[in-house]
This record gives structure tokens, sequence and C-alpha cells, in this order.
């Protein structure tokens, strides 16, 4: 799977989760967000974006982000 580097831009953010929805049925095959690699905080309005030491940097995250909290560029390559 292709490394990804993930930009969060939390002001976009409206905290409906899909990121996390995401993630953890990708790695879980199934819908639990607490499981997912991605962690999105809600206070009030406003939302904060972490992700845990578990993250592949895959991308699937800013995949399902309709609201451009989360985009992904692809890495350069190491070699």
């Amino acid at each position: 799977m292709a490394k990804y580097e993930i930009q969060a831009y939390t002001e976009n953010c409206t905290g409906c989760l899909r990121c996390q929805l995401g993630c953890s049925n990708l790695y879980t095959k199934a819908f639990n967000p607490p499981v997912a690699y991605i962690r999105v905080n809600v206070s009030g309005a406003n939302c904060s974006i972490t992700f845990t030491e578990d993250c592949t940097e895959c991308g699937v995250c800013a995949d399902h982000c309709f609201y451009g909290a989360l985009q992904k560029e692809l890495k350069e390559s190491m070699t």
C-alpha cells in the first residue's frame, strides 16, 4: 500500500467521523471509530485531528473526507 503525507486542516473538520469509520473498517472489517488509527476529538464547534503511532499512512482517511479536512500527497520514494 502506498505511503502518503496526510495534512490535517482542522478548520474544515465537521466531526462527522467518516475518516475514523473508513480507517477502522479497512483494518478491522468493522465500523468501530475507537480502534481507528486516526482520532477526531470534537469540542463544541472545534475539532482536533491526530494519528496514532499505528497509522500506516495509507490515506484511506483522506479518501473518506468530504470536507477537505484531510488531504493526502504521495510520498517520494526514498531510493
